[in-house]
């Protein structure tokens, strides 16, 4: 059996599905700052890490307009953008599951806190969770290691009773270099050869598959 107490979530692309607000924002963003629109697979690379590196890395713009980029997506996000997403099929039922066996459960995700406790208890999961783990709006650039290193000293965890879960390789380099494993979800925004690639130390296709590690 496993040692697993507390479990560690990323959210956009592993509880929720928050890709049409994330890329009707960065549309606006885009379109609204003379870039013209975005195609589908640059959108995608969108979804996970902090929003900032994602303007230099993908798009080449200087760290300034990243910050100018920011904004202005947000000027749209926080409108409107937040409440267009879905929570994946079997996440209630299985938040609710580890709850109740006694684990204990967090966020730890590159998405502003704000927005993340405006979308859980927009769909009614705020309450499995003893900690939100996030970002602030002034410290854009935090590195997951980082926020999965802070949900753990609020929740008194350990590199030997904790599991990530997430659904790219930010997931799971973040949850290395903090010295947990990490549990990759194929219901996400990443894929098996991304996982593979990066050592996930367990991949799953559906929620409730998480028990099978756990137990």
């Amino acid at each position: 059996m496993s040692n697993f107490k507390y479990v560690l979530f990323d959210f956009d692309g592993t509880l929720v599905d928050s890709s049409e607000g994330i890329f009707k924002s960065l549309t606006f963003a885009f379109e609204a700052l003379g870039h013209g629109t975005p195609g589908e697979e640059l959108l995608k690379k969108f979804v996970g890490p902090p929003l900032h590196y994602s303007f230099t890395k993908y798009c080449g713009f200087t760290s300034d307009h990243a910050y100018e980029m920011t904004d202005k997506y947000r000027e749209r996000y926080r409108k409107i953008g937040y409440l267009e997403n879905r929570v994946y099929d079997g996440i209630p039922e299985m938040l609710e599951r580890l709850q109740n066996e006694g684990y204990v459960l967090s966020t730890a995700s590159s998405k502003p806190i704000k927005f993340i406790n405006d979308i859980c208890e927009q769909r009614d999961i705020k309450k499995y969770f003893s900690y939100i783990g996030g970002t602030q709006f002034d410290n854009i650039k935090e590195s997951k290691t980082t926020v999965i290193q802070g949900a753990m000293n609020a929740l008194g965890a350990n590199t030997d009773n904790t599991l990530m879960v997430g659904d790219r390789l930010f997931d799971i380099q973040g949850a290395h270099e903090a010295g947990v494993p990490c549990c990759a979800v194929l219901f996400g925004f990443g894929n098996r050869a991304e996982f593979e690639e990066y050592k996930a130390d367990y991949i799953i296709e559906k929620p409730n598959d998480i028990f099978d590690i756990l137990k």
